[in-house]
């Protein structure tokens, strides 16, 4: 028997304990993000996927995919392997640094970046990143987080994680019930819990009942990255 408040408590008990995904963590900008909630008769788990850029990097391992699992049927906990970095050097290094201002940023002749196995093309026209939103930081010069909000949602699906790294964590037998890219998320640093937000109490509901169509959100997203100013910026 699945029970809502044991979710809503094992949620808010990793949120207290800072193993919740905290949007506007100060060492993480924040890019994109992923849920995928899997159910049967008696089991349930929440993977939750963040993509950010560690600030404390200067090269392309700063971009990092972060694995947040929650459930009653975890096959191992929260440790080092959540963190995963997908993304690489396609030809020569993708980042210079500027020693006088302390800041990494695209080397202009850069046209590729790898995501696992695959050469992703470099989009760094002005219009481009006018389009989606992202200012950049530096004058003329797009940091590494700016290039990462500049590859979602296109490339997104390379960087998760695969069926193969989930189920190391979650039993592959156990089916996927709900998959959302957007949701209302607690903001962690106001002391919000996620037993306080829509999303998490109708997922916890319907994850009690079998009955997806309990998820019908009435409040608009918070997720996007532009909701989320103060990540990465200690």
């Amino acid at each position: 028997m699945i029970s809502r408040e044991e979710i809503l408590s094992q949620l808010d008990k990793e949120a207290k304990n800072y193993t919740f995904p905290m949007l506007d963590h100060g060492y993480y900008y924040h890019g994109d993000q992923k849920m995928v909630v899997f159910r049967d008769e008696s089991r349930w788990a929440i993977l939750i996927e963040i993509f950010a850029f560690n600030n404390h990097d200067y090269d392309v391992n700063g971009f990092t995919t972060i694995a947040y699992f929650y459930g009653n049927c975890l096959l191992k906990g929260y440790d080092n392997d959540n963190f995963n970095c997908f993304v690489s050097d396609s030809d020569t290094e993708s980042f210079l640094y500027d020693d006088e201002n302390y800041i990494p940023y695209l080397d202009s002749n850069v046209k590729t970046i790898k995501i696992r196995d695959k050469i992703i093309p470099l989009n760094t026209d002005p219009d481009f990143l006018k389009h989606k939103q992202i200012d950049l930081e530096y004058s003329n010069r797009i940091a590494p987080w700016d290039l990462m909000r500049s590859l979602v949602p296109e490339y997104s699906d390379h960087i998760w994680l695969t069926n193969t790294e989930i189920s190391l964590s979650i039993p592959s037998d156990l089916p996927i019930f709900l998959e959302l890219n957007e949701w209302l998320h607690p903001d962690l640093a106001d002391n919000q819990l996620p037993s306080e937000m829509e999303t998490f109490i109708q997922i916890a509901e319907a994850l009690a009942t079998g009955n997806k169509a309990l998820y019908k959100p009435t409040v608009v997203p918070n997720t996007h990255w532009e909701y989320w100013p103060e990540g990465g910026t200690l």
